[in-house]
């Protein structure tokens, strides 16, 4: 251990030679046996010394004091017979690690009495109390008990005064508090003095105590204050001390006997009131460090818990003799007191506490919650506090003149220091508007940025600067810009979860446009700003970090939200690729998706009305809208932000629907294809279920919404129709709708068990509004009506299927005459593919009456042709599928003839024998459509339709083939002889290209595009399988097919197309 000074120096010689010289006038006697009364003799060297050792201004200097004190009452601890140190300590030992040995044997031996005593003389109650507790906790009772012993022989004033002193200091101290000083003075007794007893200092015994109480040896030194008190009450001569005992009484009650660590604390305010006025009651009123700290503790001393408790007996004993203490002083005091144009600090403190403990209580008194032998003494010491309280209710307080400008350097002085409640000193000072901007204020919160790194802090920072803006008071505009360039840098460094939280903040008080609006001043730039930082963002998209993009938007954000959102989101549209990465920032911002109120009822949120202002109607481009509908999609999605892993999600599906879809969700809107996308895309979203546990459609009107995408479908009954209205939708947006309609069925379809009542209205009200609507429209709700209604078809379906009446009903429509069963049939299985397969096993056709099956064949062509045009991509593929069901049942008789064959082919066509059908009977529809007596039912449009479709069955066609051949290849070498069939496959190659020649030639002009590309498919898959032949004969075989082919392609009329085929023929 290094002892440094504390070893044998000049301090300890002076000290050395004050008390020889005291041994010396106190002779016979030594210093050990002096008592109290002979202090007088001794008093002036040893002061003397001390004045000596003192002297000077430097902390080094003042530290003497307290390091002089602790070597004497080492000295004195070594002197007491019932403390003294553990024998036969090795000298040696002793030496090396006891720090006052060589000093303590310079000085002679000396009681407690002249240590004391000395205390008494120097005013060092504070440093009595510091080392007092510095004792071994099981000294600490009979430590005070000296003390006690000691005043109450031969008791003045300066001796009550002490006592009190001591009291208040051992009640003020706090354990985490101890100076190098006092941790050494303790480390070196705490290792020499010989451990407490295990017996309870025997002053407890003297109250009552309570078996649920747990009895703690340091509790014990209250005790020993609460017998002092009783003993030398009589002493207590003039009114400050009376003053000073019913404070320390009253403070002792309310942080030792009811107030618990956990008990509030006074409110901030009131704490900066009180310190102030504490400290204007300092005699050193300067405003220094250690002044603050002083008052600090004077302050606390009896508004929070205390580091000791008292025993319930000594509760009692407490509040009994506080209660004897008013009815003896009370009258003087409140004499005193009214008579007075000043009050000291004491009476401050006496009433300060006494107000505290009447309002504990009270409480109590309301709750019942006082032990029963305490209530008679609870109720007449609160009437006694209330009655002195009312007496004296004029009395002024004391506080200073200039307490608004204390407060405020005290509270600078506590964020500066951390001092103990700093973060709350924090929120006022960020909030008090007379305190704003000053150049102290300015420097302090720059110092301490650190303390003022809060979401709250920043927002009581930005309040302030609202206020004072809108004051227009003489705060310099300089000042109140650089209070927000200093606010706006505290938010920049906050994490994201924090800026969000600001942000919502912000919004919520101030609107969607922010901060702008009340700082116009500080915001003259903000429109340069965000150009610049979307400019940045838009030039580096690939290198710009996220996280210096979420960092720039967040702070512009912070002062118009609504202005970024709005810049964000056109920015988005317009910058190919850019919606991904804005998104990605505005999902790292959720804050932005505020809920703000608009006119209607419902609540939009920023984000939402920011797309409808920038965006929405404003879309230019296809592209644009598939970049619109990119961003919504994104948005809609969970996204983890980089500083949470909690999902995301930016805009609710329930939203986006009743924002884009639902207002515009009817056939004449342009953009209705666009609210068809966005509301599929919504129905896709994954955890469809809202707060509620409910599919998030339920709250979007599901049945008027199921209504209008009925009559969206109901609208394709006359798409090839001429009408003066345009028609907004084409076929492709047809399966969209089909699919939206099925998702929202299969939605809505459970809460039919969970709301009975309201279901059934809903479906009754929907199944009548569905009467104007096209059959098939109301048959793919099958779902929905259920067991309610039966299903409504037109009656001809009757004659060739085999429907239950309990399931089905006829319905007379003038447009099904007879003959038309077949057609109602298909439009039937065009519906979906479980339909499909119900329409197939309730068919009735007589497979062995060969004219039925002639008969049926020619109707099912017929009605094929009528369905065609009126079929999306999805719906012609069911058609597809019912022709080779048909074929495979041979219930469908298409025969094959030979326009196209030169020779007999000697080959097996028996399994490509459904897809060379199928092609034929694609040839026999086009041939009946392009007839004459079908030339003006549809129009340009709807050739390219059915063009469209028939190139797309026939690309499946030539799939299922290729899937065939490769199949075969599989097989063994012994197998895939027998079951080459490189040959077969070629043949149905040159014979659909040839179909498809045929169907060019009847089409009108301008609408075989895709019958033009189909071919050149088919050419390049006839030259990919020829490649493969092996065959001896195969190249006399590939001759011959290519003049065969470029005689048919001869009679193309296109110009160009002609030609290109012609080379593409020629290559083969």
């Amino acid at each position: 251990m290094d002892f440094g000074s504390w070893n044998v120096c000049e301090q300890t010689v002076v000290l050395q030679g004050a008390f020889l010289l005291a041994e010396k006038l106190c002779h016979p006697k030594t210093l050990l046996e002096t008592r109290k009364s002979d202090w007088p003799f001794i008093e002036k060297p040893i002061t003397d010394a001390f004045k000596e050792i003192c002297s000077g201004l430097s902390s080094k200097s003042q530290g003497w004091r307290k390091r002089a004190i602790a070597i004497l009452w080492a000295r004195a601890l070594c002197c007491t017979p019932d403390l003294t140190p553990i024998p036969h300590l090795d000298m040696e030992r002793k030496w090396k690690e006891d720090v006052f040995f060589p000093v303590e044997n310079m000085i002679p031996k000396i009681s407690h009495a002249v240590l004391f005593e000395l205390l008494k003389t120097m005013k060092a109650a504070d440093i009595c109390a510091e080392l007092l507790l510095a004792l071994p906790v099981g000294l600490w009772a009979e430590g005070a008990t000296l003390i006690l012993q000691h005043i109450c022989e031969e008791t003045s004033v300066e001796d009550v005064e002490f006592f009190l002193d001591v009291w208040w200091e051992v009640m003020k101290s706090n354990k985490d508090e101890q100076n190098e000083t006092v941790e050494l003075f303790s480390s070196v007794v705490s290792q020499y003095l010989p451990n407490a007893s295990d017996d309870p200092y025997q002053s407890a015994k003297r109250f009552k105590s309570d078996p649920e109480q747990t009895l703690n040896q340091a509790d014990n030194i209250l005790t020993v204050f609460l017998e002092g008190l009783h003993k030398m009450k009589q002493c207590v001569a003039t009114n400050k001390l009376k003053c000073f005992t019913i404070a320390n009484l009253s403070e002792m009650l309310c942080s030792s006997a009811f107030l618990e660590k956990d008990s509030e604390l006074v409110p901030i305010k009131s704490y900066l009131e009180q310190f102030a006025t504490v400290l204007s009651f300092c005699e050193n009123r300067s405003n220094d460090l250690e002044t603050i700290k002083v008052a600090e503790k004077m302050v606390q001393s009896g508004s929070t818990s205390s580091r000791f408790r008292l025993l319930r007996g000594a509760q009692h004993f407490g509040l009994s003799l506080l209660k004897d203490l008013l009815f003896q002083w009370g009258e003087e005091l409140i004499h005193d007191l009214t008579n007075r144009k000043e009050i000291g600090y004491e009476c401050y403190r006496m009433r300060n506490s006494l107000a505290s403990l009447h309002k504990i209580l009270r409480t109590l008194g309301d709750a019942g919650s006082y032990p029963e032998e305490q209530r008679g003494d609870v109720l007449e010491l609160a009437h006694c506090i209330t009655s002195f309280q009312e007496k004296t209710a004029q009395v002024q307080q004391g506080c200073p003149t200039n307490a608004n400008e204390m407060i405020a350097l005290i509270a600078m002085k506590i964020i500066e220091n951390k001092m103990d409640r700093f973060k709350e000193v924090c929120s006022v000072f960020a909030s008090e508007v007379t305190w704003a901007f000053s150049n102290e204020w300015l420097n302090c919160l720059e110092k301490n940025k650190d303390h003022f790194q809060d979401p709250a802090m920043v927002l009581k920072l930005l309040g302030l600067i609202v206020k004072v803006t809108a004051l227009q008071s003489n705060v310099d505009i300089g000042a109140i810009r650089k209070g927000a360039d200093i606010t706006l840098s505290l938010f920049s460094e906050l994490s994201l979860a924090e800026k969000n939280e600001v942000l919502q903040d912000v919004l919520s008080s101030w609107g969607r446009k922010g901060l702008s609006p009340s700082i116009k001043a500080f915001t003259d730039s903000f429109q340069d700003e965000l150009n610049i930082t979307f400019n940045q963002i838009s030039q580096s998209l690939s290198d710009f970090s996220a996280a210096q993009a979420v960092s720039k938007v967040s702070k512009l954000a912070l002062l118009n939200p609504q202005a970024v959102v709005k810049k964000a989101c056109h920015f988005a549209v317009v910058n190919v690729g850019a919606h991904t990465f804005l998104a990605k920032i505005l999902s790292s911002l959720p804050a932005l998706c505020f809920k703000c109120s608009s006119n209607s009822e419902k609540t939009v949120s920023l984000l939402s009305e920011c797309l409808v202002e920038t965006c929405w109607g404003k879309l230019s481009s296809d592209k644009e809208e598939r970049q619109f509908l990119a961003l919504l999609t994104f948005l809609m999605e969970s996204s983890e932000t980089s500083d949470n892993d909690v999902p995301v999600q930016l805009l609710q599906p329930a939203e986006v629907v009743q924002t884009f879809v639902l207002p515009y969700i009817f056939d004449e809107f342009a953009n209705v294809a666009l609210c068809l996308h966005i509301l599929h895309k919504a129905l896709y979203v994954q955890n469809p279920k809202d707060d509620s546990g409910r599919h998030w459609v339920l709250s979007c009107s599901p049945f008027p919404l199921i209504m209008s995408l009925c009559k969206l479908l109901n609208s394709y009954t006359k798409c090839w129709q001429h009408s003066e209205k345009s028609h907004c939708l084409t076929l492709g947006s047809k399966e969209l709708i089909i699919d939206i309609l099925t998702l929202i069925s299969n939605a809505v379809v459970p809460e039919a068990g969970n709301n009975p009542e309201t279901w059934n209205k809903s479906l009754f009200w929907l199944h009548r509004k569905m009467e104007n609507v096209d059959w098939v429209v109301c048959l793919r709700l099958k779902t929905i009506f259920g067991k309610h209604f039966k299903n409504e078809v037109p009656s001809p379906l009757f004659d060739v299927c085999k429907l239950s009446e309990r399931e089905w009903s006829p319905l007379q429509l003038p447009e099904y005459g007879p003959g038309t069963g077949l057609m109602a049939w298909l439009e039937c299985c065009c519906i979906s593919a479980e339909m499909k397969d119900q329409m197939l096993s309730l068919l009735s056709v007589n497979s062995k009456d060969p004219e039925e099956v002639n008969f049926f064949s020619k109707g099912f062509l017929v009605a094929m042709i009528q369905v065609l045009p009126f079929c999306s991509s999805t719906e012609f593929k069911l058609v597809a599928e019912v022709v080779r069901h048909l074929l495979k049942r041979q219930l469908l008789h298409v025969p094959y003839t030979l326009e196209y064959v030169q020779h007999m082919p000697l080959l097996n066509l028996r399994p490509f024998a459904y897809n060379l059908q199928f092609s034929v009977l694609l040839l026999r529809g086009f041939q009946l459509l392009c007839s004459s007596s079908c030339s003006d039912w549809l129009p340009l449009e709807g050739h390219k339709h059915i063009a469209r479709l028939y190139s797309n069955c026939i690309s499946d066609i030539l799939e299922a083939v290729k899937q065939q051949v490769s199949g075969n290849k599989t097989e063994t070498q012994a197998e895939r002889k027998e079951l080459d069939c490189v040959q077969e496959a070629s043949f149905i190659y040159t014979q659909v290209f040839c179909h498809v020649l045929h169907i060019i030639a009847m089409m009108p002009n301008n609408t075989c595009e895709p019958l033009y590309v189909l071919s050149l498919e088919i050419l390049s898959l006839y030259e990919t399988l020829r490649a493969s032949d092996t065959s001896t004969n195969s190249l006399l075989r590939r001759a011959n097919e290519r003049h065969f082919l470029k005689s048919i392609t001869e009679n193309v009329s296109d110009e160009h197309h002609r030609t290109t085929l012609m080379q593409k023929i020629q290559k083969l």
